[in-house]
């Protein structure tokens, strides 16, 4: 048997030691590297600083990716939203041109105006608005949404609506986007009631969600009072009546009105089919029934209506 000196055991160690020094080192290294990436990912995200100095490595990949899909969405949809005519119109005099570069005051007053434009549209707006694509994920959604829901911004792009909607209202947030839920899964999704739906939303969602419709499905023709929207779903919130968050969710009921988006089509034949893209929104959070706040006296009785004005519930008295 041989037997090794002390003197050479002791540079072994030394070697094996310098060997894992060196694969730690190499191991730091790559994670230095890697997090500088992503840093200079999330710069790119077009979000406040402090947000993305925030946001970890799976939330800057999803809103990354959620930004690229806006990208296509907006500049392949009909019509596209990127087109700016740069230069001036084709047949323009040189004098005319002249013109157009002595504005006056109140065009370059606009001209200021215009990039807080979209800012100043949403805070004037009593809701939110979002962008959904064919799955029913959140491609964009205004960061307004906060004062109505309670939800970030940061949050639900990228995430799917149905696991911000409640059970029972799934199948009318498929239909309205083209889709088609599993076999079965309307019938589960309609059973439960709205007390139990906030334990249930997000589990639901995530082990079934809706699949989008055949391109070729008679659903996606072109006119356009079939792409016009204006439904109402029940939306989690952590918003209470004064506007406190709380831990456990409830749920607004939300006006949806808006556009199905489809694809830039090459002919515009009828006979062609239309890619339905996704949906653009406006949504508006309903104010809350204050019924059980009316004092009833023997005069009166309750009654309870649907949203065709049928009578699903009157008392005996």
């Amino acid at each position: 048997m041989l037997k090794v000196k002390p003197d050479l055991q002791y540079v072994l160690r030394k070697l094996q030691a310098l060997r894992k020094e060196k694969s730690r080192d190499a191991a730091r290294s790559r994670r230095g590297k890697e997090n500088f990436e992503f840093y200079e990912l999330a710069k790119m995200l077009p979000l406040p600083g402090a947000i993305t100095s925030q946001l970890d490595k799976a939330s800057i990949i999803r809103l990354t990716i959620s930004y690229l899909k806006m990208r296509d969405f907006a500049n392949q949809g009909d019509p596209p939203w990127n087109l700016r005519v740069e230069g001036p119109p084709p047949n323009t005099s040189v004098k005319a041109i002249g013109s157009q570069r002595r504005r006056s005051p109140s065009a370059v007053a606009a001209e200021i105006f215009e990039p807080h434009l979209g800012s100043h549209i949403l805070q004037s707006l009593d809701g939110f608005i979002f962008a959904l694509n064919k799955e029913g994920r959140f491609l964009y959604i205004s960061e307004t949404v906060s004062i109505y829901l309670g939800l970030s911004q940061v949050e639900l792009t990228g995430s799917s609506v149905f696991d911000y909607v409640h059970p029972g209202d799934h199948v009318e947030m498929a239909e309205q986007l083209g889709m088609k839920l599993p076999p079965g899964r309307g019938l589960l999704s309609q059973g439960g009631g709205a007390e139990d739906g906030a334990s249930s939303a997000s589990s639901s969602s995530h082990s079934e969600t809706p699949e989008p419709v055949e391109s070729n499905s008679p659903s996606l023709l072109s006119p356009d009072n079939i792409l016009e929207r204006s439904f109402f779903i029940r939306m989690k919130s952590t918003l209470t009546k004064r506007g406190v968050h709380i831990k456990s969710s409830g749920y607004k009921v939300i006006h949806i009105t808006g556009r199905l988006r489809i694809r830039m089509a090459l002919t515009h034949s009828r006979s062609v089919p239309n890619q339905i893209m996704g949906m653009v929104v406006v949504a508006h959070a309903l104010p809350p029934p204050t019924i059980n706040e009316v004092r009833i006296d023997c005069q009166m009785f309750v009654t309870r209506v649907n949203m065709d004005l049928n009578i699903i519930y009157c008392e005996n008295r």
